[in-house]
C-alpha cells in the first residue's frame, strides 16, 4: 500500500475538502492498478492510512460511487467497480448519443484558433510516451472540440462515463495499434469539422467510440 500512501501525500498538497483529497487518491490508485477491480475497500484501514475519520472516507466512497468507479455493495461495503459487457454497451450507447450531439452543436461555432489548438494536441499525442500524458491529451482533444457546444451539463455527464472507462483505456493506450487507429480517427474528425460536415464527423466519432467499446469488451473477456 506504499503506492497509495504516496498518492495520498501528493493530492493532500492541493487545497480542497478532505473527502475530495481521499477520493482523488483512491481514484488514482484504481486507475493505476494499485487497487484492483473487485477489490474491497476497507473503510477503517483507509481512514487510518489517511489520518481522517471514517465519515470522511464514506463521503469519498460516495463521490467515487457517483462516478461509477466504486460500488457500494450490501454486506461488503465499498468495492472497486468492475464493468460487464452490458455496462460497456450502455456506456458506449450513451457516449455516442452525447458526443455526436455535442460535435453537431460545436461545429458551426469552431474557430481557426480552435483548429490550431486541436491540431497541436494531435501532434503532441503522436509524440506522447507516458500513459498519463496520452490519456490527458486524449481528454483535451475531445474537450476542445466540444467546448463551443456550450453544454456544461452534458459535458459533466460525459466525464462520469469517461471515468468508468479509464482503467481500461490505460491498457488500450499501451498498444501501438490502438493508438494509431485512434489518431487516424482524430485527424478524420478534425478534417470533417473543418469542412463543416456534421454528418461525416458524427459518423466517424460514433465509429471511434464504438471501436473503443469493442476493444474494452475484448479485454473483459480475456480475448
Amino acid at each position: 500500500m506504499e503506492q497509495l500512501t504516496s498518492l495520498a501525500q501528493a493530492v493532500q498538497e492541493k487545497r480542497q475538502p478532505i473527502s475530495g483529497v481521499v477520493a482523488n487518491a483512491l481514484r488514482e490508485a484504481i486507475f493505476r492498478g494499485v487497487l484492483k477491480q473487485g477489490e474491497s475497500l476497507r473503510q477503517d484501514a483507509i481512514a487510518k492510512q489517511f489520518g481522517v475519520s471514517q465519515v470522511t472516507v464514506r463521503e469519498a466512497f460516495r463521490l467515487l460511487a457517483e462516478e461509477g468507479i466504486v460500488e457500494i455493495v450490501p454486506r461488503r461495503g465499498a468495492v472497486v467497480a468492475s464493468l460487464s459487457s452490458t455496462d460497456v454497451e450502455e456506456i458506449v450507447e450513451l457516449r455516442i448519443a452525447l458526443e455526436t450531439m455535442l460535435v453537431a452543436h460545436a461545429i458551426p461555432l469552431l474557430t481557426e484558433d480552435d483548429f490550431v489548438a486541436v491540431d497541436k494536441i494531435v501532434k503532441k499525442l503522436d509524440k506522447a510516451r507516458t500513459m498519463d500524458e496520452q490519456l490527458s491529451l486524449n481528454v483535451d482533444f475531445h474537450a476542445r472540440l466540444y467546448l463551443r457546444a456550450d453544454r456544461p451539463r452534458t459535458l459533466a455527464t460525459l466525464e462520469k462515463l469517461r471515468l468508468a472507462f479509464e482503467p481500461y483505456l490505460r491498457l488500450l493506450w499501451t498498444r501501438s495499434d490502438y493508438k494509431l487507429r485512434s489518431q487516424d480517427d482524430h485527424r478524420d474528425i478534425v478534417s470533417l469539422c473543418r469542412e463543416h460536415n456534421v454528418k461525416g464527423a458524427q459518423d466517424v466519432l460514433a465509429k471511434h467510440i464504438a471501436n473503443t467499446g469493442t476493444e474494452i469488451t475484448h479485454l473483459l473477456s480475456g480475448d
